[in-house]
């Protein structure tokens, strides 16, 4: 009975600690049946603030994977941006919901693309959510149990910094938020990687495995 009891603790403890934080509901999102003759096709998700704070966020937009000649474009809770926009800020208030939609437009083209929403809070930016949007294919069975396994360390950075927790890692790509690919280093157990010469701010550090597949992005404060 103690025992029973236990378990039951822990999972109302652990489900209270999750929704303190930020999530996406649902992810991923899945949209299949885009046709090329369509002008656009729209994944729906929203952005949920747990906590009982106000909290003032970034988005950034990060393409994993399109078909040439596709665009994208997203939406939050405020407005519509266009292509071009790679991230913005904005503020959820306690228990609040907000619009988290990725707009694809396939331009005459067959073809497939897959999103990536990273949302950070600005005032803990160890605070974090991440929602994938597919369209026209599937997320991988192993995509998540990968993506909690990794970790940038340390967060916020020198400038120096290494990958934690994954074996099959071979490549870290390093983002600015507005999308421009800044550093590339090919990846080994063990190795640090160094940006000290880049601005302080933050970055999106994307992980790739050894069979090409996008495993996670992480943001990395570098101070």
């Amino acid at each position: 009975m103690k025992q029973i009891l236990l378990s039951i603790i822990v999972l109302v403890l652990g489900t209270a600690l999750a929704a303190q934080g930020l999530s996406f509901t649902p992810s991923p999102v899945v949209v299949n049946g885009v046709l090329s003759t369509e002008f656009e096709s729209i994944g729906h998700s929203q952005i949920s603030n747990g906590s009982s704070e106000a909290k003032n966020l970034r988005w950034t937009r990060n393409v994993l994977e399109i078909t040439p000649g596709w665009l994208n474009a997203f939406c939050d809770k405020n407005q519509c941006y266009p292509p071009v926009v790679g991230g913005a800020d904005f503020t959820l208030e306690p228990a609040e919901r907000g619009t988290m939609d990725v707009h694809v437009y396939p331009s005459g083209i067959e073809g497939s693309a897959v999103i990536e929403i990273v949302v950070v809070d600005l005032a803990d930016t160890n605070s974090t959510a991440v929602g994938l949007y597919y369209f026209n294919t599937s997320p991988s069975s192993t995509d998540e149990p990968t993506a909690v396994r990794v970790k940038v360390y340390p967060n916020p950075s020198d400038g120096l910094f290494t990958i934690k927790g994954d074996k099959q890692i071979s490549e870290v790509q390093i983002f600015s938020l507005t999308g421009q690919m800044v550093r590339s280093f090919r990846h080994n157990d063990g190795q640090w990687y160094n940006i000290t010469d880049l601005p302080k701010g933050t970055y999106l550090v994307r992980l790739t495995d050894r069979s090409g597949q996008q495993l996670t992005t992480k943001l990395m404060n570098k101070m």
